[in-house]
């Protein structure tokens, strides 16, 4: 009879795991295994680029990325107000259109790094953000992150994940999607798991 009971409270424990949670993405995911993380006290947190017709998917990942690697309490991570005040500014006395995307080479880099008093920059860019599939509309959010040394422009992590918001099982017994900022937050969470 425990037996029974047993199996019974392992089938709903598995129920409730796929009702409650999305269907998950996919990840690829980079480490330098020449890089020695120990030297890294402080990063920044660059803008993120938007490929999206969300106008803020960009600051939402970045501000969910800032809150998680903070929360983490490996890197001091700089206040994206100011990150965002110094490459302005940087960017102005380099002679750069402003809204222009400029490409960080590695005398930027090191550039950036001396201004901010930093080791490290985190770069990214939010590929999707919502959008429909398949003829409805599914909950998505695919993000690509990378860090890189200030001193030498040498990639030191770098990952693309993803996130969905239903799965057919959820779609059958009428739940509903992820909410998007639980799945930003779980997107993010999922890239930085790959490294700390």
């Amino acid at each position: 009879m425990a037996r029974k009971n047993s199996t019974k409270v392992i089938g709903f424990l598995l129920i409730a795991v796929f009702m409650f949670t999305g269907c998950s993405g996919s990840t690829v995911k980079y480490i330098n295994q020449g890089a020695d993380f120990a030297y890294i006290k402080k990063i920044a947190i660059l803008p993120f680029n938007n490929f999206t017709e969300d106008r803020y998917a960009g600051e939402k990942v970045r501000s969910a990325l800032t809150i998680d690697i903070m929360s983490k309490h490996v890197f001091e991570v700089m206040e994206q107000g100011e990150v965002t005040k110094v490459m302005n500014m940087l960017f102005r006395e380099e002679g750069f259109e402003e809204g222009r995307v400029v490409q960080l080479d590695k005398e930027m880099l090191r550039l950036l790094g001396e201004k901010l008093g930093v080791q490290a920059v985190i770069q990214g860019s939010v590929n999707e953000y919502s959008g429909g599939r398949g003829g409805y509309t599914t909950n998505v959010v695919a993000i690509s992150v990378r860090m890189l040394d200030t001193g030498s422009g040498v990639v030191l992590w770098q990952v693309n994940t993803s996130e969905v918001g239903s799965s057919t099982f959820r779609k059958m017994i009428g739940i509903d999607q992820v909410d998007m900022t639980v799945l930003t937050t779980d997107v993010v969470r999922k890239a930085v798991n790959t490294l700390l």
